[in-house]
């Protein structure tokens, strides 16, 4: 039977932001910008997109998804807007808009990790669960010997998630023998 150690490697998660979108529910009976209560949805999205022009956003971006937003549960009669672009300041600009009805469900995010940046972050996460698997395996005066197996679950392409501004990490578990 080969003894092993089995540890995880990992590196901070340095990735590129190629698109935002944001998810905006326009509710009748939500009004969390202010007093006055406009009870037509026509009215509240008319309103809408008239300071969205006003701001110089781009009407024609958004996607509505009245489906949507009947899954998020809420009773009232509403709709779902989504809306895409490239650009954190265009972005910041549709979510400093406040119009009674609106409400920001959603901020994502779309992130790439290319190819040579993979690789990078791949050959630290090694060196680094090399390093772990030293550590321990010193304490138990064993030495590290070949990796047996490594696991990468990371999705590293395509893929939407919520903006987060704390660090992340891309993490490979490693499995080594020792001696």
């Amino acid at each position: 039977m080969n003894k092993t150690i089995e540890v995880s490697g990992s590196v901070k998660l340095e990735r590129k932001i190629v698109k935002y979108r944001a998810k905006i529910s326009i509710e009748v009976t939500q009004n969390p910008y202010g007093d006055e209560e406009i009870t037509d949805l026509a009215e509240i999205k008319n309103q809408y997109y008239l300071a969205l022009v006003e701001n110089g956003i781009d009407v024609t971006k958004f996607e509505e998804d009245t489906f949507e937003f009947r899954t998020y549960n809420y009773q009232g009669e509403g709709t779902m807007l989504k809306y895409e672009c490239t650009s954190q300041k265009e972005i910041s600009q549709l979510l400093d808009i406040k119009v009674p009805g609106i409400y920001v469900n959603l901020l994502e995010c779309k992130y790439v990790i290319d190819d040579q940046l993979y690789d990078e972050m791949t050959e630290a996460a090694l060196v680094d669960a090399r390093l772990r698997a030293n550590n321990i395996a010193s304490k138990i005066d064993k030495k590290v010997g070949d990796i047996v197996s490594l696991v990468d679950n990371r999705v590293l392409n395509n893929y939407w998630t919520t903006f987060n501004s704390y660090d992340e990490f891309f993490e490979l578990k490693v499995i080594f023998e020792i001696e």
